[in-house]
């Protein structure tokens, strides 16, 4: 996937907010979150939400725009909450959302031929399979780019030639930047979202450890997440 698309996508909120963050302006506290879209009948909205931290949001404004939506659309929303508590489920004003770009994993037998640049996940967590949604897994990564405008792209990757689950009961996943021989002039962040299928989730797998090539030697190569 093209990680300046994903960039535009998810510039309008902070990334790595997989429960529901609230900051406060001019006396009005907005709330941001990653919400998976669920569709209904019924209503006078088309869909309603499953945020991250698995609570179900319904919302009082938008109607228009969410019409274009279907179940397992991935978004990054902010909005209000005209009751002022966070309850389940909660009902929701929306200031502005937009659609996130889920990528499948990568299943390959020749790993080895994707690129591989330095890139550091930040954070990583596992949502959805209520509701009638499908799972998916989230991260957050920093990527080094130029402002050439060169197009990165990403994977998450299953080697189809490693041992999986591990012993411990962890699948065990490679995530790559393909740097496009860009060069190094700054930082940037941005965040990716992967459907996880009955393969990576199914009765006896405790988790999913993805491994990744770190920009700095002194970061954990390493992210864990371990499903409830």
């Amino acid at each position: 996937m093209n990680i300046r698309t994903i960039f535009k996508t998810c510039i309008v909120v902070p990334a790595a907010m997989a429960a529901l963050a609230s900051c406060n302006t001019e006396q009005t506290e907005y709330f941001n979150a990653y919400l998976t879209a669920v569709e209904t009948e019924g209503q006078p909205y088309k869909c309603y939400f499953i945020s991250d931290d698995s609570l179900k949001v319904i919302p009082l404004n938008y109607y228009s725009n969410i019409e274009s939506l279907k179940t397992d659309d991935r978004l990054i929303a902010t909005f209000t909450i005209p009751s002022g508590e966070v309850t389940d489920p909660v009902e929701v004003e929306f200031t502005s959302f937009v659609k996130m770009v889920p990528q499948d994993i990568l299943q390959t037998s020749a790993p080895d031929t994707v690129g591989n640049d330095p890139a550091d996940p930040q954070v990583m967590w596992q949502s959805g399979g209520i509701e009638g949604t499908s799972r998916f897994l989230t991260i957050n990564f920093i990527y080094q780019a130029s402002t050439s405008g060169i197009q990165h792209k990403i994977y998450l990757i299953d080697d189809l030639t490693a041992e999986n689950p591990d012993e411990d009961g962890y699948y065990h996943l490679k995530f790559r930047h393909d740097a496009n021989k860009d060069q190094i002039q700054l930082s940037a962040s941005s965040v990716a979202t992967f459907p996880l299928p009955e393969k990576y989730t199914a009765p006896g797998i405790k988790g999913i450890k993805v491994d990744f090539n770190t920009i700095s030697e002194e970061k954990d190569s390493t992210l864990t997440v371990n499903f409830k």
